[in-house]
């Protein structure tokens, strides 16, 4: 399967309100002259690579309630972690922020790097795997909320049983198991280690043999395989290494037992299955589509994949 285009109908720096440009530029310290839209990733709000009049540089995500009611707490959600974040873990510093109630805005750090082809070749593969690693290793700051607190991840089947509309009835007749095993990824993704839980290839930048991890928004404590194991997911979505032999061979998941990365796996097939089933939220057209696409490979990999069989 082609995966489809992930990305949402972004507004130009322009675009952004006059204040709320001002206080970008104000917390800067010089006018910018130049901003660059960023494409990729679901937000429809701005994400622009700017320069400004003293040849500083930043990359500036700003988003309104009235763009998309969901985004702003996002950003909100994204800036509480990066300020908890420690300096090992590669990723875009935060230099300031803005949150009028209406608008969030986060200025960062301008990595210069790039986005991992797509479908992953090697190189990048392992160089992304490289990073997971560091933040496997990486006890969370306590006052991240636990991944079962930050995602839907571990109780979309829950939603199913309570309002099965719209869902196929082939994933319907398995509902039991699937339930089963929703409650053993409730037990085996606890944990203490730091989660970015969003690490797909357009929230990657690569440089001088890193990764660059962006978009925190969803980052939590949990089981220190979580990220690798989404790795491996987007191998499967779009393309890349052989996400079981992958598996296999990571010091991340090698030991981890296949039914646990199994039970995960079977929860992704129902949160990308039961977000599919609803109309697209204001400003991202494409997002459906995508879960649709991610769902559908999920599901294959969980009936197919050899590492549980």
């Amino acid at each position: 399967m082609t995966a489809p285009v992930a990305a949402g109908t972004r507004i130009p720096w322009e675009a952004v309100p006059e204040h709320v440009r001002g206080e970008v530029e104000a917390s800067l310290g010089s006018p910018v002259v130049s901003a660059r839209t960023q494409v990729g990733g679901f937000s429809p709000g701005a994400a622009v690579r700017v320069v400004c009049a003293d040849g500083s540089r930043a990359f500036v995500k700003a988003c309104g309630s009235d763009l998309n009611p969901d985004t702003p707490d996002l950003n909100r959600a994204e800036i509480r972690a990066l300020e908890l974040l420690p300096p090992s873990v590669p990723h875009a510093r935060l230099l300031s922020a803005y949150d009028d109630g209406v608008w969030v805005v986060l200025v960062l750090e301008d990595v210069d790097g790039r986005r991992p082809d797509v479908p992953w070749p090697d190189a990048d593969a392992a160089v992304m795997a490289a990073t997971l690693e560091r933040v496997a290793a990486t006890a969370a700051p306590t006052a991240l909320s636990s991944f079962a607190e930050t995602t839907n991840v571990l109780s979309a089947w829950d939603g199913v049983a309570a309002d099965p509309e719209g869902m196929p009835a082939g994933l319907l007749a398995r509902l039991p198991d699937f339930l089963a095993r929703q409650e053993l990824a409730r037990d085996v993704t606890s944990g203490r280690w730091l989660v970015h839980w969003d690490a797909r290839a357009d929230n990657v930048l690569v440089r001088a043999g890193e990764a660059v991890l962006l978009d925190w928004a969803w980052a939590s404590r949990g089981a220190s395989w979580l990220d690798t194991l989404l790795l491996a997911m987007d191998f499967r979505i779009q393309g890349g290494p052989d996400p079981d032999a992958f598996l296999s061979s990571s010091t991340v998941t090698r030991d981890v037992p296949p039914e646990h990365l199994a039970s995960v796996v079977a929860g992704m097939v129902g949160f990308w299955h039961e977000r599919a089933r609803h109309p697209a939220p204001p400003g991202l057209p494409t997002i459906r589509t995508w879960q649709a696409h991610s769902g559908a490979a999920a599901l294959d990999w969980l009936d197919r994949g050899r590492l549980w069989r």
